[in-house]
């Protein structure tokens, strides 16, 4: 019996209702986190013919030859005992990470997605070039770390900085990001050529959509705000949203179409700006973005599409 495997820690609701619905379906699915690795875990495998063979053990025995899907949701990082020293708990890590990431990787499996892939696809200017040559609207941006280019880039007007990666952990593994903030060329100064910086040109909203992407399937869902932080950055206001799925322009579907498959995504969750007139315009592409509350909020069937992409039931 096929096996869908999904990668990801203890606490997620997303992995929780997809497994619980795969569960209903009496499909074989075990859930597996890298974090057991390699205190509570263990791999047994040796290179065949056809790949890896063998087991990866942890509350389940894993068959590597009975997996068709892999679910690359949110691992947790491998556990090293603490005791070690720090030299050789970092070597100990490098090498789980290669040994069971590359053992896991190279398996004839549909992915959702590749590992590999899921962090190419992370670097926010490969997106925006990417979406550019697919056709899709894409705001005015700079990348700098030149004063000079970056106040001409600004003028007069007052533009968006966003983070170009998507945040950090701080010590106590709490995730802290940048929201969208609200720059004028005074705003910055010689402290600019520290780093990297994105700027963009500000777009007018009318709402905002949230695409997610499972395989074939488009989920577009409008989320609208009345209030000043939820329209400059919906994230640090949920209290004030609401949601509604909607229709997606024929060009939109066909340039996301193009911008999954150039950059391998099965799955991708996108952020666009509709504006007063119409205009959809791209944000960005996260692929391991979140969407189970959208599913419950907007009440479209995600969860039952990602079953069926684990189950191979698009094919």
């Amino acid at each position: 019996m096929a096996t869908v495997l999904v990668l990801t820690g203890r606490s997620d609701i997303t992995a929780d209702a997809v497994v619980d619905e795969l569960t209903k379906r009496r499909a074989k699915v075990v859930r597996y986190d890298t974090a057991d690795f390699p205190i509570a875990s263990k791999v047994a495998v040796t290179l065949g013919s056809q790949g890896w063979q063998g087991t990866l053990t942890g509350d389940h025995p894993i068959e590597l030859e009975s997996i068709s899907s892999v679910w690359w949701r949110r691992p947790g990082e491998f556990s090293i005992p603490t005791e070690w020293p720090d030299e050789a708990r970092a070597f100990a890590a490098s090498e789980g990470r290669v040994g069971v990431l590359g053992v896991l990787g190279s398996l004839p499996a549909r992915w959702i997605n590749h590992p590999s892939r899921d962090s190419a696809a992370n670097y926010k200017p490969v997106q925006l070039a990417v979406a550019a040559r697919a056709g899709l609207d894409v705001p005015r941006t700079v990348i700098t770390s030149d004063l000079t280019h970056g106040r001409e880039f600004i003028g007069s007007d007052e533009v968006i900085y966003k983070g170009l990666s998507g945040g950090v952990l701080t010590p106590d593994l709490y995730h802290r990001y940048i929201p969208t903030t609200l720059l004028r060329a005074d705003d910055v100064d010689e402290g600019l050529a520290g780093t990297a910086h994105l700027f963009q040109e500000r777009v007018p909203k009318a709402f905002e959509v949230r695409l997610t992407v499972i395989g074939d399937r488009m989920f577009p869902v409008a989320i609208h705000t009345d209030t000043e932080a939820g329209k400059l950055d919906w994230r640090t206001d949920y209290a004030s949203l609401r949601y509604q799925p909607v229709e997606m322009p024929v060009d939109i579907e066909k340039g996301v179409r193009q911008l999954m498959d150039e950059m391998g995504l099965f799955f991708g969750a996108l952020d666009f700006a509709v504006t007063p007139d119409g205009q959809w315009v791209f944000f960005e592409v996260n692929p391991n973005g979140q969407w189970h509350w959208l599913a419950v909020k907007a009440g479209v069937p995600m969860v039952e599409a990602m079953a069926d992409a684990l189950q191979r039931k698009d094919q």
